[in-house]
């Protein structure tokens, strides 16, 4: 008998390679290699939450590293099987630096293998099911994978499977797709579940009066904002979740793992959202940025839960020094 539907996280798989020390690129002496890439960040972070995860996107047939970044899904108990091999194509490599809380990518691969998957793969695995599709604005920034991904938002929509969308927009990428931003706002006004940073909002070139009306439709929306914590809004009530304070080393990730929380919420829920699961998402982001890399540091349900059971920690979760929220 089959098990449940997995949530399809469609888009790029890449090597993230992060300076060490964190600070500009002149400081950096060393670069630490980890798998990374938001859909693939936010499918083990699914897996490691007890959903069902399958990675939809390409990797470079005969580039060194596919087989390294297929394996490190399967091992953390995602599905592969919609992971494609094209000829074309080189794994995307981002060098992150800059310093904590304000992290820079620049992105290397020429073409990106993740930029080469079609309408037609995608199609094959939506007919498959999904409990969930989830994506982030890159795949929107080339084609054919920018069809890819818009029509993977038209099939899920008419199937009833909820669309979870978080841009995420780097500026270096979106400077070269002209059409990249309409698409992306055509994507927050088909989401159900979607994430954005104040940062977000100044590439994207829109205000929060902009971002509510864009997602009115959504059943949850949510707007980051680093140490200030989380504004949301849910059954047309405005609320507010401060950020935790933790120990950062690297925000690597930590929007993933926002992210995936909030649609593990809703997979478990049948995407009826509560204020506790906004709580319970800002939690996993601020435990990624206390290890380095993304995939690395994906935390726990027992570490979130620890977290939040912290002796001393009050609902209001009172903000102070090293906090992190997710962006």
């Amino acid at each position: 008998m089959a098990g449940p539907a997995p949530v399809l996280c469609l888009g790029e798989i890449l090597i993230d390679l992060i300076g060490q020390p964190a600070g500009p690129a002149d400081a950096v002496e060393a670069f630490i290699p980890r798998v990374g890439g938001a859909p693939a960040n936010v499918a083990v972070a699914l897996a490691r939450l007890g959903i069902p995860a399958a990675f939809l996107g390409a990797v470079a047939d005969g580039d060194p590293f596919a087989p390294v970044l297929t394996a490190r899904l399967a091992a953390e108990g995602v599905d592969t099987r919609w992971v494609v091999a094209v000829p074309d194509g080189q794994t995307r490599v981002a060098i992150v630096t800059g310093p904590a809380g304000r992290r820079d990518f620049a992105f290397y691969g020429h073409p990106p293998a993740d930029t080469c998957l079609t309408p037609e793969h995608v199609g094959r695995a939506l007919a498959q099911g999904a409990a969930a599709l989830y994506l982030s604005s890159l795949p929107l920034t080339a084609e054919p994978a920018c069809t890819a991904a818009l029509e993977a938002v038209a099939a899920a929509r008419r199937a009833g499977i909820p669309v979870c969308f978080d841009p995420n927009p780097r500026p270096q990428q979106w400077g070269r797709a002209t059409a990249g931003r309409g698409h992306c706002l055509a994507v927050l006004r088909a989401a159900d579940v979607v994430k954005v940073s104040r940062h977000d909002l100044a590439v994207l070139g829109i205000d929060e009066g902009d971002y509510r009306t864009l997602t009115a439709g959504a059943r949850l929306r949510v707007l980051t904002d680093g140490a200030a914590g989380c504004t949301f809004w849910l059954d047309g009530v405005r609320g507010h979740q401060p950020a935790f304070p933790v120990a950062s080393v690297d925000e690597t990730g930590a929007g993933d793992a926002f992210m995936a929380a909030l649609i593990a919420r809703g997979v478990r829920s049948g995407f009826r959202y509560r204020a506790a699961d906004v709580r319970f998402a800002a939690a996993a982001g601020a435990l990624t940025t206390t290890r380095l890399g993304a995939i690395d540091a994906l935390p726990t349900p027992a570490e979130i839960a620890a977290l939040l059971d912290a002796p001393g920690r009050d609902r209001r979760d009172r903000p102070s020094g090293g906090i992190f929220s997710a962006g």
